[in-house]
């Protein structure tokens, strides 16, 4: 009589993944090496795979982005698809998942910055970290791209409150000239609008003691080694101090906890009290606050996905714990997600499930595959801006046009030189 294990044989294990992410391509990846013959459809809301690695991780750091080429290996295999631009839960129920497939691994991510819970004018000008480097990596659905408002700069000093990995993102992001953002894949008109120049100066301020903070002690070298930056730590240079006065000057102060954020006088003042004593109250004027506090394991991404529990039925990344791990930590936890898939799967008496083509009939005709997702990709590279290693596009609707292979794309000239297309891809 056969085991459970070798019946499976005959009837192939299909797993879909919700969210096409460093996790859930990490997943993916984990699936295929314990079982090379599973087939994974890996779903996104987005006409584009590999989330926060695409617009999440800096654009000026192409080295951490190239992670990508590993995922597209996986999508490269028979059996593997990515099915874009298709939103679990609107365009496709939920139990239209459990019904086709065998198991279901929730990767949604987090989404949303989270909120500050403290005194905060509803007027002043308040941006989440996560939200301005999406914008920067030409993430179409950006808030800050859709504010009624438009793009308006951050001003010449900015506050950022957090001491992680982002907030040094940040800094530097706003901190480089145009020729430091050479060969990175950056939106240069989202940059031009909210940094028209760099940022003069920047006040980080975080709650902790110094060694306690979040960030990678290379990250805050990264800075502090960007041509026309200084970087003090409580009043101490961290680098010995330029001949030249600084283009940009970086304050971190540790201890600071904010306590309120208001507009005075056309501008923004944050009020903070020293860690440990609240009678010590400082002031500091900005004109805008960027918050960098980590991302919200309540978003409403998250909230319709919150009471699905049922043995097959896993997460995650930012679903499974409440945060956004690097991508060491992601492919670890992806890895041991993908161990308890397959011992589950191959503890159950195996059923047919028609996988991906029991939903063929009812995916949008916009749906993206990853063969529509290598034209995005290749016209991107091509049109890339002078010293640029692509140009993303912006709107939903261009990312179509390219995944159709349209001759109708926005208007900005293919390049005929810059650096080779192997830099990304």
């Amino acid at each position: 009589m056969k085991t459970p294990a070798q019946t499976a044989h005959a009837i192939p294990f299909r797993v879909a993944v919700v969210g096409a992410g460093p996790s859930g391509c990490y997943a993916a990846q984990a699936l295929r090496k314990g079982q090379p013959d599973i087939e994974i459809a890996v779903f996104d809301s987005l006409p584009t795979p590999f989330g926060l690695v695409r617009y999440g991780i800096a654009p000026d750091h192409q080295g951490a982005k190239a992670v990508s080429r590993q995922f597209e290996r996986v999508f490269g295999q028979p059996g593997v698809e990515f099915v874009g631009n298709v939103s679990i839960g609107i365009d496709i129920g939920f139990e239209s998942l459990l019904e086709n497939f065998h198991a279901v691994v929730l990767a949604t991510g987090l989404g949303a910055d989270r909120q500050l819970d403290i005194d905060l004018d509803p007027d002043a000008r308040v941006v989440g970290a996560g939200d301005l480097v999406r914008l920067l990596n030409s993430d179409p659905d950006a808030r800050l791209r859709h504010r009624r408002a438009g793009l308006e700069s951050l001003g010449a000093e900015v506050v950022i409150l957090g001491t992680g990995n982002v907030a040094v993102d940040v800094a530097r992001l706003l901190s480089k000239s145009d020729l430091d953002f050479i060969a990175s894949d950056v939106d240069d008109d989202a940059l031009r609008a909210v940094a028209p120049s760099p940022v003069r100066t920047i006040h980080i301020l975080g709650r902790c003691q110094s060694h306690l903070a979040k960030w990678d002690a290379s990250m805050v070298k990264e800075l502090a080694q960007v041509v026309g930056v200084q970087v003090s730590v409580d009043g101490t240079p961290l680098l010995r101090e330029p001949a030249m006065p600084p283009r940009t000057t970086v304050n971190v102060r540790f201890q600071q906890v904010p306590t309120s954020i208001r507009r005075h006088d056309g501008r923004i003042r944050v009020t903070t009290h020293r860690t440990g004593d609240s009678d010590l109250v400082d002031q500091l004027d900005a004109d805008t606050v960027i918050t960098a506090l980590g991302f919200d394991s309540s978003s409403a991404q998250l909230a319709q996905f919150a009471g699905l529990e049922a043995s097959n039925v896993f997460r995650v990344g930012g679903p499974a714990t409440g945060r956004l791990g690097n991508l060491a930590e992601n492919r670890k936890l992806a890895a041991d997600t993908a161990k308890g898939v397959l011992a589950f799967l191959r503890g159950q008496e195996p059923q047919h499930r028609p996988g991906l083509d029991g939903l063929r009939g009812r995916l949008p005709a916009s749906t993206v595959s990853f063969q529509a997702w290598q034209r995005i990709d290749d016209v991107e590279i091509r049109r890339a801006r002078p010293d640029r290693c692509r140009t993303k596009f912006t709107t939903r609707d261009g990312l179509l046009a390219a995944a159709a292979g349209s001759d109708a794309l926005p208007s900005i000239p293919l390049a005929t030189t810059g650096p080779p297309a192997t830099q990304e891809k």
